[in-house]
């Protein structure tokens, strides 16, 4: 006597191969445009990333809060002085930074210029076509364009409008400079 089939009871959509070449073609199929989608996403509408490292205390915490960033701004597209941009890291490949614009091209900016001697002085330099300048909050734990010099805008991946928008905490972020003069 043949012993009896476990699937004696079950509709017949689940009696066939799971590892039929439908089956395969079927998820490779739904993988893609699910990674087609992402993609679209992440470069035109946003993405939502968590942030690590002192160098933009104390708008971020150093480890632990999370960013929503708007693809809206690629490219530099509409940014302006004081706002807060995630771009590709000039010297770190496949890294993704974020730092407060504090120059755009034509702007003036201030360079800290450290000689031989240990002692600093400061040098006056324009910010070229086609970049910008950037620092972090936090100046003596920040790489910055002090270091790389200006970022060129093809670099900037969005700007940062929010933080910790699914933990508490919610915190739209806004443009950090003030106007000279400007009361609060």
């Amino acid at each position: 006597m043949p012993f009896p089939s476990p699937f004696r009871h079950t509709p017949r959509l689940f009696r066939q191969n799971v590892f039929s070449f439908r089956f395969f073609r079927t998820v490779a199929y739904l993988s893609a445009k699910l990674f087609c989608l992402g993609h679209v996403f992440s470069e035109y509408v946003g993405i939502y990333s968590y942030t690590w490292g002192p160098s933009m205390l104390p708008t971020l915490a150093a480890q632990g809060d999370s960013v929503c960033v708007s693809s809206r701004y690629r490219h530099g597209r509409g940014v302006k002085a004081g706002d807060l941009v995630s771009f590709r890291h000039p010297c770190v490949p496949g890294t993704l930074a974020i730092k407060r614009v504090v120059g755009m091209p034509g702007d003036f900016v201030m360079r800290d210029v450290v000689d031989g001697q240990g002692s600093g002085r400061e040098m006056m330099l324009q910010v070229p076509e086609g970049h910008c300048w950037v620092l972090g909050d936090n100046l003596t734990e920040s790489r910055d364009s002090r270091t790389y010099g200006p970022l060129p805008l093809g670099l900037i991946k969005g700007k940062v409008i929010a933080k910790n928008i699914l933990a508490p905490g919610f915190q739209w972020i806004d443009n950090g400079l003030k106007r000279l003069g400007a009361s609060n």
